[in-house]
């Protein structure tokens, strides 16, 4: 096997490892608009561990206002981490309800429901 096999051969074995990933969080009743987990939410769009950290981040800094409506949490998220101007209304509500319960972070978004 030469290298650039070998290279080929990895990412393919991320890729199954990924979508086994993905499979089982299906079955136990994961979606794009309903996670079960912040990494696995992040797994499935692509985001890496320095774009969820941020995402982290900034919403813990953002609980300080205790109180924010959901657009204004998009356009401060957007600022930090561009890629999450790509997702759809409903993904990106999916995405920030599962932050603030997995994190228990205190920010109440009265529109989010």
């Amino acid at each position: 096997m030469n290298l650039n096999e070998y290279a080929l051969s990895k990412l393919e074995n991320q890729m199954l490892l990924k979508d086994s990933i993905i499979d089982l969080a299906i079955l136990m009743g994961h979606t794009a608009t309903e996670p079960i987990s912040s990494h696995i939410f992040c797994l499935e769009f692509d985001f890496t561990q320095e774009e969820h950290d941020k995402i982290l981040l900034h919403l813990n800094l953002l609980s300080d206002k205790k109180s924010l409506k959901l657009k204004e949490i998009r356009t401060e998220l957007i600022k930090v981490v561009p890629k999450t101007a790509e997702l759809s209304n409903d993904i990106f509500r999916g995405m920030l309800k599962i932050f603030l319960k997995q994190f228990d972070i205190n920010l109440e978004v009265p529109d989010l429901i």
